[in-house]
């Protein structure tokens, strides 16, 4: 039997004249001379622009996400505007016309909320915190001046021994004044001034495990430049006369002073310091100092040196927010 018997055209077990069979192949060959080909275009500049577009991507969800946090949708807008229109109405004609009576008890956005931020507070309570260091053996007060979980606070109460103890930092929080306190986060430093003696500190993760919330409870501002002589301040904090250990932990307190006089620093402010009539436990330290608005006004400070171991010290908040960086503070204004 020679080879030209073997390929007879009768016998269909090589047919070189059809495709059939071969399509899917040569399809398949054309694909991946394809991505080779581009493959091998592709340049390093190619790869530093794709790794430029991630980058962008990544600081957009950032931004969008602090965007959120601080802008409430028009809906809510809508509905603190509808509930101060119906409770201020005094005429029947104005309440029909603006708010129907049959809508306004529906509304769930209280009429003390500012319609730009309504996370922020004037409730000192949702907002003292204590801050607890048991490796350093300090415990102290802060307040929560973001919601994205920023702690404002004394840089003493935080200060290192220079041995890391303030690695870490506890932060408890009581649900009410008839409450002991409970450990709820942790927190780290992220900024701080030894010459202010003021430190900022970030809610990183929960005491118990469990997820973060998005968003927490921050107090509101006030100037400190509308303080004056004579005012009344009241002082919120875990003073340490009520503390007698970590494992009974000093119920929330609050203190009332006024303002007796004014201290002026250099290269700080002529209202550096302001001097209150009542002296300031040293578990007081970095709480807040509030008037008569429920407005943080500035940060208390005991001080236990010198000729000032018998008053009372409170920071302006108008020098703190001079000093550090906005991103860490949600204006109510």
């Amino acid at each position: 039997m020679g080879i030209d018997d073997f390929f007879k055209e009768e016998d269909d077990f090589l047919d070189f004249e059809s495709d059939i069979g071969f399509e899917e192949f040569n399809n398949s060959k054309d694909f991946f001379s394809a991505f080779y080909k581009l493959r091998d275009s592709l340049t390093i500049k190619h790869a530093y622009f794709l790794i430029a577009i991630v980058f962008i991507g990544i600081i957009g969800y950032f931004i969008n996400y602090r965007f959120n946090l601080n802008n409430p949708t028009e809906t809510a807008i809508i509905s603190v505007t509808t509930t101060t229109t119906s409770t201020t109405t005094t005429t029947p004609t104005t309440t029909t016309t603006t708010a129907p009576t049959t809508t306004a008890p529906t509304t769930t956005a209280p009429t003390t909320t500012n319609p730009t931020n309504l996370g922020n507070s004037n409730e000192p309570l949702t907002s003292t915190v204590m801050v607890l260091l048991p490796d350093c053996g300090y415990v102290g007060s802060g307040t929560v001046i973001s919601k994205l979980g920023f702690i404002l606070t004394n840089q003493h109460v935080v200060s290192d021994d220079k041995f890391g103890c303030n690695n870490n930092i506890i932060i408890a929080i009581s649900a009410s004044g008839d409450k002991d306190p409970i450990p709820k986060y942790f927190a780290k430093i992220v900024k701080e001034s030894e010459f202010l003696d003021i430190a900022i500190l970030e809610i990183t993760a929960s005491y118990d495990g469990t997820s973060l919330p998005r968003a927490f409870k921050n107090i509101c501002f006030g100037s400190s430049d509308d303080v004056e002589l004579g005012d009344e301040l009241l002082i919120w904090g875990y003073p340490d006369l009520r503390w007698t250990s970590y494992d009974s932990l000093g119920r929330i307190d609050v203190s009332q002073g006024f303002v007796s006089g004014f201290d002026a620093e250099s290269n700080v402010s002529e209202k550096a310091w302001f001097s209150l009539s009542s002296t300031i436990s040293s578990g007081n330290s970095g709480g807040g100092a509030y008037n008569s608005a429920g407005e943080l006004v500035g940060v208390t400070t005991a001080v236990t040196f010198g000729n000032f171991s018998s008053r009372g010290l409170i920071r302006p908040i108008n020098v703190v927010l001079d000093y550090f960086d906005s991103f860490y503070f949600d204006s109510c204004r």
